[in-house]
This record gives C-alpha cells, structure tokens and sequence, in this order.
C-alpha cells in the first residue's frame, strides 16, 4: 500500500485529466469487463506498477464487492469487482506525480487556491496513514476478524491523533490556505499517459460490439 502511494515522475495536468478520464470511461462504459480490464492494464503501466500494489492493498473491498454482487449475478459481481478495481487503479496514477505539481494542475485548472491547499494536505497525509495503518498490522496479534477489529479501532485512535497534530502544526505555521505548487512542461511519458487516456474515453462515447459487453 505504502509502495503504491509513493510518489512518481509523471507531470501533473496530464495525470489529473488521465485519472478522470479513466475514471469516466469505466462508468460510461456501463462496467464493461473489457474497459475495466484496459484501464487497469494502462494504469499499470504508466503507473509502473502502482496500481497493481494499490489493487492488491484493496483486495479484501474488492472481494466484498464480488460477494455482494453475487446476489444479482455472477456476471453482474465479476464486472462490478473488476470495475471498482479499475477505478482504485486510477488513483494510483495521482500518485504517479508528487504533491506539488498536482496542486499546480489544480491551480492550472482554475480551481480555488483554498481547495487546493486542503486537497494538497489530504493527498500528502493518506501515504503517511498507509505507513501507519501497516505498521499497526504487523504488531497487532490475533486472526481473522478480531485482528482486523484491533488493527481498526488502533488506526482509528492513530488517525485521530494525527489528525489533531496536523491541525495544531497548521496553526502553530498560521496556516493561510495558499498553495505550495509547481507546474512544468509535460515530458514524453506524461502526454502518451494522456493520450491514451483520451482514446479510453472516446472509446466509450462508440457502439461495443457485443463480446465486450
């Protein structure tokens, strides 16, 4: 999990529009198995492999999804777990570039500056809870569900805790919601990222032939 949210060398504006239109694709594709499948392979890649860690940390919610899905039909399950894991993947690809050129993108964008700053904060605080979350597994004991139990209300008071230094850090700092950001010129990898992005959706917008339905 730590692994998936470290940070990575793509440029921001083109990560942003990447995730939200594989984020879209999977949703206007109506949780097609096929556009499913090929943004987690694109995220993957262009990920360098953090989105299979991202998947892998999520596995336990996406076999709850498989199993409430089962209640409708099997292949009702299979493309509703397989649609949650693409959508999980995408968030990896945030995470492909680093905090500050994600604020940029954002700034770039037109967004609030106060906006940003939070959303800054949050996305550099979930790596730092990840770290928490799996040092509280391995030193929780037990099995099954009572360890899950533990390791739960154990985070939760971490979480709190963190929570409440990171406010009064802010405050100490006088915190005035502007935004610490980069931008730069988007390399190679960062508009093939894109692009192929891009060609995901437009996918969608088409009539599917009816195997990959």
């Amino acid at each position: 999990l730590v692994k998936g949210l470290s940070g990575g060398e793509l440029e921001g504006r083109c990560v942003l529009l990447s995730a939200l239109m594989l984020s879209l694709s999977v949703h206007l594709s109506g949780f097609s198995p096929v556009h499913s499948a090929a943004v987690i392979l694109a995220s993957a890649y262009f990920s360098s492999g953090r989105s299979l860690r991202l998947i892998t940390a999520f596995l336990p919610f996406i076999l709850l999804v498989l199993l409430s899905g089962v209640f409708f039909s099997l292949k009702y399950a299979a493309s509703s777990a397989l649609a949650f894991a693409a959508v999980v993947s995408t968030g990896a690809l945030i995470y492909s570039s680093n905090v500050s050129e994600i604020g940029g993108a954002m700034v770039f964008f037109r967004i609030p500056e106060r906006f940003v700053a939070v959303v800054q904060v949050a996305v550099a605080v979930v790596p730092v809870l990840a770290c928490d979350l799996m040092e509280i597994w391995s030193v929780t004991e037990g099995r099954g569900m009572r360890r899950y139990s533990r390791a739960m209300k154990a985070f939760i008071s971490t979480a709190v805790l963190r929570a409440l230094s990171l406010s009064e850090a802010m405050y100490s700092k006088s915190f005035n919601y502007r935004a610490v950001y980069t931008l730069r010129r988007p390399d190679a990898r960062s508009v093939i990222t894109l692009s192929v992005s891009v060609l995901l959706f437009l996918s969608t917008l088409l009539p599917a032939p009816p195997f990959w339905l």
